[in-house]
């Protein structure tokens, strides 16, 4: 593994200062360099030389015979000695060589009938004059252009016999698209206007069609900018900062590291697995810089250590390289992603470089975090009073109860005891630059986190280079990202909740089992669990533009990651005393590769705009595992299988393709009426023979109000459009061998082979050749508007049919299996979405933002197939799926209360008669009724976001109502297994005698199984105050005095308030379904960023 990282360090390391050398070599041709600034109109050549040469030092030479001297000369240039003389060149035919510090000049060749001009200028802000980077200038109609440096300046080459007609786009996030005639003109100065929120923003749509205006897009897509992120958060992966962002998606956070949260667009797409807490395919594509990214499972799918197997996709992006990212929601956003695409797709963009002087940026900062309303336990002594009581409820002596209770002076924290205030480091530095038409940026950092709870922490190094060239009319692009992590994993959920009246040690000082669970203080010093991963991202591009309507490109990308996963069980404790001492190594290899082909036309007829595309995708993805174990060890400190003494190992492969044919066509009359249809053909190795390829499309069609004669210069409503959809998107991501089946070799001994242990084949789940793609029919309505060019909305309703729903139904026992894969039903979901966006006060030393959303979500299971009316797991699963109800619905029974007289718990079956424990288990599992709902009614979160001179402040708000969840801290904290766990401080309030009126009942040593029930139901409505951020920007003076460019310094605060519905809740990862995750934290940091 050191090896590994060391081969990929120096690759990187060398490819860095290849480009570094490049980039320093082109900077010193001085020509390049040279400025220049000359304006004359109709004067001699002669007169124009001498004012360069004394501008640039640089003298000509010619023969006068050859070289006409007197000829006239208009100019105007603002620019490099190279560009002038290029201009020249062009327009007097002659031919400029420089050798040294002389120039000669001599004519040139027969002048092309093809003009050919240089053109520069400076784009500034209007409002506060200062330059303006990282600004498109692009010919209109194409791709061809330039981008501004740190400057703000831009320099670009015209080519073509029509120079003078071309139209310049100068486009800028949050500021109005300006177009430009370029006329006689070579230098141009532009000054950008904000966009007051209206229509001219740049929307990012994907890699496979342009970027358009907002007023140009037809479908559902939320764009959300590197500022609204606010990057400087303890948080090691970007996609936990996108709660309460964008309206309509859900993102379930967890405070475990590197592992992905759950992101719900518009609902959940696909069935859940019943019994199981996570759905893999109902998550979203993620798309970075053109190239899809894929979660990716650990070496070990799944042990005691680990609540999740899966690795986050996106924890290699370091959030200070993310430029924008925009969140497809309907199917003509989406529909050309076509395969993967049913549950919407979130497009990250990174930044690239600025052509210009190369600049550095640094940035530091750290903090530390802690849990948030902790819960709250019974004390040793308190502990051993109640199971004293429990004891002598069933019918034991008082003397023999005191002695089963233990021991009542000792008192142990165990969750004090296995949790810490966690520190947190991170350290980035940026290097952009570029000459001539490449531009790169490198950026490189180091993140060092711990969790909350120990033995979890995280390391990361990761880096990202890209390099962009436009030479005329092609453009190439490069990216690189290669990310380093280790990590430790050694959660141990269950020893929070031990008992608190034995303590850790026994009398000899080490560590004792506590009732047979293993000491998790013995866990997290004698046992392991780490994470050593590589993963290597690459992509190159190319365009080239044939004409100005057309345009092919190509793209191609790589991702290779290795994760090596070793847990080691102590024999030292209970985990690996029974034999010995067990390590497990999981060593994990993917592939996964991707190539598009595409060609593009894009033509404007006075009134009419019509573009078209065209193109081909190509996707490999391979998996190996490779696992080795022993058991057996000698010396406990001596961890190789080499030191075990018995070995065992095995292996397995996982492969899919995928190609695809997509298509587009867009067309507008006159900026008023858009429309856009999409198709896609997909063939994926995944499903069964006749049902591999699917076609998936949309159609869309928008009318912008706002361009209408009688609307337009509406002093109130600054703009209107209305917009509807309605297409197919497919979902693939569910197992390579689910159609296929899968075999695994099983072991058998006797007198085959001469008695040796013979290996045979044995089939381990069910082929299904009818397994096809699930499909999800989108229908979207949107209407956009801009009140006092101040305010902008967005009012959207959509309704999802999902079609063809996959998941695992029962078979007879007589076809081998118990379970098959099976496309099962139907299911929808339907809501609204309200987007509102306002800058409220927009001056030159204060501004002040507001951004609210708004989403709610209503999902039903419509029909199952072959009249199935329910999917069921087992009797006490809260889980099943039930046709007319949601797939996130919460069966269970109704709570009676404790009866007063006996003390017992007491349930309503579906007569509304009351019913004991053990009747109510009694019951079959069609008797449960709908609790409640895991997802919520309706969420969304609000930022607010201030200005004042050098000082920023921000604050966001997030809101949920009307999700719910069973927890178990109720279930067992009420006196369920009472000898082995702790319980809540709430047992006060338990029965005690005859007469009392309480919820919680008799405490028992021994208590019937307890059904779901509304008892254990917890409202998870809260509001919260997420997140303050507070900045200052140092002035430009005192940091030129410090030799800095720039510098600026901020604070940061997560989680500072809550409120909950109910006031039980310790946060909402403290609440998991049926099992104990750590309550939210909040954290504390604070930092520095300065230019070099």
């Amino acid at each position: 593994m050191k090896k590994t990282y060391s081969r990929y360090l120096f690759r990187l390391l060398l490819l860095f200062s290849l480009t570094l050398s490049i980039t320093s070599y082109a900077q010193v041709k001085a020509p390049e360099k040279t400025a220049v600034s000359i304006n004359v109109v109709n004067r001699p050549l002669a007169e124009v030389l001498t004012i360069i040469e004394k501008q640039s030092g640089y003298k000509f030479n010619y023969d006068q015979t050859e070289v006409n001297i007197n000829q006239t000369v208009s100019i105007k240039q603002k620019s490099t000695l190279k560009q002038t003389l290029d201009g020249l060149a062009g327009q007097l035919g002659l031919a400029f060589n420089i050798n040294g510090n002389y120039i000669s000049i001599r004519k040139g060749p027969k002048a092309s009938p093809v003009q050919t001009r240089s053109i520069s200028g400076l784009v500034t802000d209007a409002k506060t004059g200062g330059p303006m980077p990282g600004v498109n200038v692009f010919i209109k109609g194409t791709r061809q252009g330039a981008v501004t440096d740190a400057n703000g300046k831009f320099v670009y080459k015209l080519n073509g016999n029509s120079v003078d007609n071309l139209i310049l786009t100068f486009n800028f996030v949050g500021m109005k698209t300006q177009e430009i005639k370029v006329g006689n003109e070579n230098y141009f100065n532009v000054k950008l206007e904000d966009d007051a929120l209206g229509m001219d923003e740049v929307v990012v749509t994907g890699s496979y069609t342009s970027d358009k205006r907002r007023e140009e897009v037809v479908g559902s897509i939320e764009q959300i900018t590197a500022e609204r992120l606010q990057t400087d958060r303890p948080i090691e992966s970007f996609d936990k900062m996108l709660e309460g962002l964008a309206a309509g998606v859900q993102v379930e956070t967890t405070t475990e590291l590197n592992t992905p949260v759950r992101i719900n667009i518009r609902g959940i797409g696909s069935l859940p697995t019943i019994g199981s807490s996570r759905t893999t395919s109902s998550q979203p594509l993620y798309v970075i810089d053109g190239i899809p990214a894929y979660e990716q499972q650990k070496g070990n799918e799944g042990t005691v250590f680990n609540n999740e197997s899966y690795l986050n996709p996106l924890s290699n992006i370091n959030p200070d390289d993310i430029n924008t990212i925009s969140i497809l929601k309907d199917a003509t956003a989406s529909a050309l992603y076509g395969a993967n695409a049913a549950n919407g797709v979130i497009i990250i963009t990174t930044k690239r470089g600025t052509i210009g002087k190369t600049t550095a940026n640094f940035s530091y900062d750290t903090g530390i975090s802690s849990f948030i309303n902790e819960y709250k336990w019974l004390s040793g002594s308190h502990y051993y009073s109640l199971l004293r009581e429990a004891y002598m409820n069933a019918g034991t002596s008082a003397t023999q109860a005191s002695q089963l209770a233990g021991s009542k002076t000792i008192n142990t924290d165990w969750f004090e005891l296995t949790q810490r205030d966690a520190v947190y480091q991170n350290a980035g530095i940026d290097i952009s630059g570029g000459a001539n038409k490449t531009s790169f940026r490198f950026s490189s950092g180091y993140r060092k986190q711990e969790a909350t709870s120990i033995g979890n922490d995280l390391q990361k190094i990761y880096a990202r280079l890209r390099v962009d060239h436009q030479q005329d009319r092609l453009k190439l692009g490069f990216n690189l990202n290669p990310t380093f992590t280790k990590s430790s994993n050694l959660s141990n959920y269950g020893g929070v909740t031990l008992v608190p009246n034995i303590s850790p040690y026994a009398e000899n000082g080490t560590y004792q089992d506590i009732q047979g669970v293993p000491n998790p203080l013995a866990i997290l010093e004698q046992n392991e669990n780490r994470n050593q991963g590589i993963q290597l991202q690459a992509s190159a591009n190319a365009s080239y533009q044939i004409t100005k309507e057309i345009l092919i490109s190509g793209t191609f990308g790589a991702d290779n990651y290795q994760n090596k996963q070793t847990q080691y069980f102590s024999a030292n404790n209970a985990t690996g005393r029974n034999v010995n001492g067990r390590l497990e190594i999981y060593d994990r290899n993917y592939l996964g590769y991707i190539g598009f082909l595409q060609a593009g036309y894009d033509k404007t007829y006075k009134k009419h705009t019509v573009n078209f595309l065209i193109g081909s995708q190509v996707e490999n993805k391979d998996t190996d595992l490779l696992r080795g174990a022993g058991t057996g060890f000698t010396f406990d400190r001596l961890r190789t299988l080499g030191a075990a003494s018995l070995q065992t190992s095995a292996s397995s492969t996982s492969s899919s393709a995928t190609i695809s044919y997509y298509s587009q066509l867009g067309y507008d009359f006159d900026k008023k009426y858009f429309a856009n249809f999409n198709g896609r053909l997909d063939k994926s190795s995944i499903f069964g023979g006749d049902k591999q390829i699917a076609f998936n499309g949309s159609a869309g069609l928008a009318w912008l109000i706002s361009n209408e004669d009688f609307l337009k210069g509406n002093r109130v409503l600054s703009s209107l459009k209305l917009r509807a959809t309605y297409g197919s998107t497919g979902n693939s991501r569910i197992g390579n061998y689910s159609a296929r089946g899968l075999y695994s070799f099983g072991t058998s001994s006797g007198d085959l082979y001469n008695g040796n242990v013979a290996s045979y084949p044995e089939s381990s789940s069910a082929p299904n050749p009818d397994l096809g793609w699930e499909k999800n029919h989108k229908l979207n309505f949107g209407l956009d508007f801009t009140l006092f060019k101040k305010v902008r909305l967005t009012a959207e309703y959509f309704n999802n049919t999902i079609i063809d729903l996959i998941s695992s139904v029962n078979v007879p026992l007589e076809t081998g299996y118990s379970t098959i894969s099976a496309n099962t039903g139907k299911m929808r979901n339907s809501g609204f979405e309200l987007s509102v966006n306002s800058e409220i006060i927009e001056t030159k030393n204060l501004n002040w933002n507001l951004a609210f959303n708004l989403g709610t979500v209503k999902n039903t299971i419509l029909s199952f197939n072959n009249g199935y009316s329910a999917l069921y797991s087992t009797a006490a699963d809260a889980a099943a799926l039930r046709v007319g109800n949601s797939a996130n619905a919460i069966y269970g029974y109704q709570w009676a209360g404790v009866d007063p007289q006996t003390g017992t718990e007491r349930f309503y079956d579906a007569n509304g008669q009351i019913k004991t424990a053990s009747e109510i288990n009694a019951l079959p599992i069609t008797s449960t009724s709908v609790l409640a709902n895991r997802l919520p009614s309706f969420q969304g979160g609000m930022v607010n976001s201030f200005r004042l001179k050098n000082f920023t402040f921000s604050f966001n708000i997030l809101y949920s109502y009307g999700a719910s969840k069973l927890v178990n801290y109720i279930d067992e904290g009420d006196g369920r297994n009472l000898q082995s766990r702790n319980q809540s401080v709430n047992l006060v309030d338990r029965w005690q005698k005859a007469g009392d009126i309480t919820d919680i009942p008799k405490l028992l040593i021994v208590r019937s199984i307890v059904p779901n029930s509304s008892r254990y139901l917890i409202d998870i409505s809260y509001i919260k105050l997420s997140n303050i951020s507070a900045g200052y920007q140092i002035p430009n003076r005192i940091a030129r005095k410090l030799h800095l460019n720039s510098a600026s310094v901020f604070a940061n605060a997560t989680n500072l308030f809550y409120w909950y519905k109910d006031s039980g809740i310790k946060g909402r990862n403290g609440v998991a379904e049926k099992r104990f995750t750590y309550p939210e934290t909040s954290a504390l940091t604070a930092g520095i960023k300065v230019g070099l």
